[in-house]
């Protein structure tokens, strides 16, 4: 089974679509609803809302969906990004910003570890980005709190290798998203001339990728950049 957490998101949506071809998925959204229909019946689609910006929070949703728990590919899309000067963050900027983009994924593989070493084989896949990457004025937090994603999984991977579990990371260029979106036009457009091919990606290039990882016990501890050549 897919844990595709914060798949309310366009790219999430379309990520569905695409990976319910594949296996099982188990979709959450906390504040916009996800409604989208499934024409394969081969595969189910169970759909939960979630706030993980609490510990306990997470740790109840695993407990709940246990039974349905099995040879788990997990996948976060969830991210936040407080798009401010350095000198005007605030504490509550800081806190929400690492729960969502860092705290999330370490909670969740805490909780979910032990079942995937149960069933000898698991995937975690994080999601960070070039420009997080590189830094960009006004993109601190979200830089920072991405930035531990990449020693976070070389971790689980020297940790958990041993069980047929993998982490990696996946790092995306522009795509169709919220992120790129609530941009100024000026700027959505200076970045992406910065792409050679000058185009945003597509959600089947994610899904390809996503595939291959999970089909895949040696793409472990890597960094997949998914950019277009940034």
């Amino acid at each position: 089974m897919i844990i595709l957490i914060g798949a309310s998101s366009g790219i999430g949506l379309k990520l569905i679509k695409e990976l319910i071809k594949y296996d099982d998925i188990l979709a959450t959204y906390n504040k916009k609803r996800i409604n989208i229909r499934i024409k394969n019946k081969n595969k189910n689609l169970v759909i939960k809302k979630l706030d993980i910006s609490n510990e306990k929070n997470i740790k109840k949703f695993v407990d709940e969906n246990t039974k349905i728990l099995k040879r788990l590919t997990f996948i976060n899309l969830a991210t936040i990004s407080v798009d401010k000067l350095i000198v005007n963050l605030n504490s509550k900027d800081i806190k929400k910003t690492f729960q969502i983009n860092s705290f999330s994924n370490i909670l969740f593989t805490k909780y979910l570890i032990n079942k995937m070493i149960k069933d000898n084989f698991g995937r975690f896949i994080f999601f960070n980005s070039t420009r997080a990457s590189r830094g960009d004025v006004g993109i601190s937090l979200y830089s920072s709190s991405k930035s531990i994603l990449k020693p976070f999984s070389k971790c689980i991977s020297k940790e958990f290798g041993r069980f047929n579990i993998t982490s990696n990371v996946i790092s995306l260029g522009y795509f169709n998203s919220p992120l790129l979106n609530n941009i100024d036009v000026k700027i959505k457009e200076k970045l992406i001339n910065q792409i050679p091919s000058k185009k945003i990606g597509k959600a089947k290039n994610i899904s390809n990728i996503i595939k291959a990882i999970i089909k895949s016990d040696y793409i472990n501890a890597a960094e997949i950049k998914i950019d277009g050549g940034l």
